[in-house]
């Protein structure tokens, strides 16, 4: 199993445990309050999906922020449709996904 392999896997196992919230709109409401503790972003989100979901990351919160894989891939990962961004709520779930997702930073299928 690749890192990309597990790092979804990672990701689809915390959308089953209900620590994901996904889809641009609900990660900005999230990021707003607080819940953040990871931020997935994919390759391919378009200019304003990505715009709205920065506007709302200010300095005072500490958001751990990748840009990794495909919409498509994400929508896999997590059960539902194309998903161009994902938040994770749960920090060891963070912890956990932000380990793999290093591994592979700056590769060229991330």
């Amino acid at each position: 199993m690749t890192d990309k392999e597990r790092a979804f896997g990672m990701i689809g196992l915390a959308a089953r445990a209900g620590k994901v919230v996904s889809g641009s709109d609900a990660v900005a409401g999230a990021i707003r309050s607080g819940n953040v503790k990871l931020l997935i972003i994919t390759r391919d989100i378009s200019r304003n999906s990505l715009e709205k979901v920065l506007k709302n990351l200010t300095g005072d919160k500490e958001i751990i922020c990748y840009r990794f894989g495909a919409s498509d891939e994400l929508g896999d990962a997590l059960g539902k449709p194309n998903r161009t961004v994902a938040a994770i709520t749960d920090k060891s779930f963070a912890e956990g996904i932000s380990a793999i997702l290093e591994n592979i930073n700056g590769e060229d299928d991330t």
